[in-house]
């Protein structure tokens, strides 16, 4: 009896050392009352692990749903003591999930403020997580640092290795998340903690509400709600096409794994035509209205992705487009529906 109980003691000691999941962590997500951060923070609090949900102005909603489970702070990351004061009040901060950025249209508008969240506001992220002995950060960085078109790279994916140029580079952004990396790649240097990078393409799903990719909630949300969109490309444009739950189990996959062979990852994704997008949306709305503007230009970057390190690494596969965006459509109608009930 007493070498049976060894065996299973040994063999759960060697699970809980392999798979890293078993443990529970401290998570700091900035941004986790954003598009990607909400749906992370739902996963981290399905995993069973605690978390301090950090955002400059917490979405009300978002945190109607998290307050019982989470700890929401209110804190911009370009103070950099209140930032420390994060760290210093609340112990057991082991990992940290970095998603608060200025986005692409509003880093175009305001360069000064891209400059100010996105460079020092992680420079300073990355500075005090390091002085506070977090174990490991993963931060999404982004498909656009890539440049600014496919044709570039060829008719094939394109994998982390591949050179990022800042000359091709389109947006005040992509530059940022660049710099990122270079930031990433100092401090573990420097310090020893962890620093990786997620670079992710076009996310879809329900819950963002704005962005320069707005529409890649719109061309499934819209119709589940009974109202028409209209998309800002032709029908001939590709992108690359990630579900957000898909993103958010990467990164808790990123964050917890007890080693990882490398520091920046393709998050991947699925290569479609717009106008197949529109007929997979069609596939469960058939009286779906989604036009076009054949007008405007092709999407800049890439939109083929390799991501043989990720699934080789962490075993994940993503959902299929269809899977993906019938699940979209399913949570949009269920919260339309409870939304237009009576209330007693």
């Amino acid at each position: 009896m007493i070498d049976q109980k060894s065996t299973l003691l040994h063999w759960f000691l060697k699970i809980r050392r392999s798979f890293g999941q078993l443990s529970i962590m401290g998570f700091l997500v900035t941004g986790g009352t954003g598009f990607i951060g909400s749906h992370l923070v739902q996963s981290l609090i399905r995993h069973k692990q605690r978390v301090v949900c950090l955002d400059n102005a917490p979405d009300p909603e978002v945190v109607a749903c998290v307050a019982s489970h989470v700890s929401v702070v209110q804190c911009d990351l370009d103070d950099r003591e209140a930032l420390a004061a994060v760290f210093r009040d609340r112990e057991g901060i082991d990992r940290v999930v970095h998603l608060a950025y200025l986005m692409g249209a509003e880093s175009e508008a305001d360069p000064p403020a891209a400059m100010r969240v996105n460079a020092l506001g992680t420079a300073n992220l990355f500075a005090e997580a390091c002085a506070h002995r977090v174990k490991r950060i993963v931060f999404t960085s982004s498909e656009s640092v890539y440049g600014r078109s496919q044709a570039f790279y060829g008719d094939r994916p394109v994998r982390e290795d591949d050179y990022c140029s800042p000359r091709d580079l389109v947006l005040n952004y992509s530059l940022t998340k660049l710099l990122n990396e270079h930031l990433a790649a100092k401090y573990e240097e420097k310090f020893g903690t962890e620093i990786v990078s997620l670079r992710i393409p076009i996310v879809y799903g329900p819950g963002r509400k704005r962005g320069t990719t707005a529409w890649a909630s719109d061309f499934a949300t819209l119709p589940a709600m009974g109202k028409p969109v209209r998309l800002p490309f032709p029908p001939d444009d590709w992108n690359c096409y990630t579900y957000v739950e898909d993103v958010a189990e990467e990164i808790y996959a990123l964050s917890t794994k007890p080693t990882l062979a490398h520091r920046v990852y393709n998050g991947g994704g699925h290569t479609v035509r717009a106008c197949d997008l529109a007929a997979l949306v069609r596939g469960i709305i058939p009286e779906a209205q989604i036009n076009f503007t054949p007008e405007k230009p092709r999407s800049l970057f890439i939109y083929r992705m390799d991501s043989t390190r990720i699934r080789q690494e962490l075993g994940f596969e993503l959902r299929s487009m269809r899977d993906g965006i019938k699940d979209h459509i399913s949570k949009i109608q269920q919260f339309h529906r409870a939304a237009e009930k009576p209330r007693r």
